[in-house]
């Protein structure tokens, strides 16, 4: 398959496509925070995390809105990093501000995050992240949400997770700083995606642009080069700028695979987004 890049290790990890979002309310500002330590290790091996995080899910089978243009080159300020700590720790996987009535989900894969109360858990989200910077500030994950046929069974074709964030120290949700991406829940596959991860020896987002393949009635493929460990949970925004796919898995790192989100999915975002 012939696959497009439309940035590489360098680029900053926005799609130049038209999207469909809801973006921040006029004025709203980025948050200064201070640069991080780069990555203390990098992943080995087809997994698509880091080794196991205070945040993280066990293995499988062990324990356990007007449209908007993002500016060429520059970073997609509803897509992320997720950090063990703050940004001294390491990123392990890659998450999306959705859009939601509360204005403070992100989705990611269900094997990036624990289910259940994260309260007293230190993992955040750094939007926008590049070069050990964080333009709009870092934010903690207070609630996790999964499936059960994932959270208790490790079914492949339920590795989804959303994630309800804190509001700031000045009472902002995140959506009201960064925007974010709407959610398809109809079943889409079998098109144009493009997919912005954050690797976890790197610094800057990878994205790439190519054809997802419908492999069967719950899994479609993303052929790209050098998705690497750290690019799980990765949003595939399809050319309408909706997510039709989450980055889950894949036999090595220029193979991707995301479970086709349809009513699993519709049900687990109701479920996030009515929590309160």
């Amino acid at each position: 398959m012939i696959t497009v890049v439309l940035c590489a290790a360098a680029a900053l990890g926005a799609s130049a496509a038209v999207a469909e979002l809801v973006p921040p309310p006029e004025g709203a500002a980025p948050t200064a925070v201070r640069a991080a330590a780069a990555p203390t290790a990098a992943p080995t091996g087809p997994s698509r995390t880091q080794a196991a995080k205070p945040q993280l899910s066990p293995q499988p089978g062990t324990t356990l809105p007007p449209p908007v243009v993002p500016k060429p080159g520059g970073p997609a300020a509803f897509t992320g990093a997720l950090f063990t700590k703050g940004l001294d720790g390491d990123h392990f996987c890659t998450a999306t501000v959705v859009h939601s009535p509360g204005r403070d989900l992100i989705v990611t894969a269900g094997h990036c995050l624990l289910d259940g109360d994260q309260s007293g858990g230190s993992a955040v989200f750094a939007p926008a992240y590049a070069n050990g910077a964080a333009p709009y500030g870092t934010w903690k994950i207070d609630r996790v949400f999964e499936d059960a046929r994932w959270a208790e069974d490790a079914d492949d074709d339920y590795d989804l997770a959303f994630a309800r964030l804190a509001p700031d120290a000045s009472g902002r949700r995140i959506e009201d700083v960064t925007g974010a991406a709407v959610l398809d829940t109809s079943g889409r596959a079998g098109e144009e995606v493009t997919v912005t991860g954050y690797p976890a020896d790197r610094k800057v987002p990878r994205t790439c642009t190519a054809v997802a393949v419908r492999e069967s009635a719950t899994e479609q493929r993303f052929d790209c080069a050098d998705f690497p460990g750290g690019t799980s949970g990765s949003a595939w925004i399809a050319g309408d700028g909706k997510i039709i796919g989450v980055l889950t898995g894949g036999d090595t790192d220029d193979v991707s695979t995301s479970t086709v989100l349809g009513d699993y999915a519709a049900s687990l975002y109701a479920e996030a987004a009515a929590d309160r």
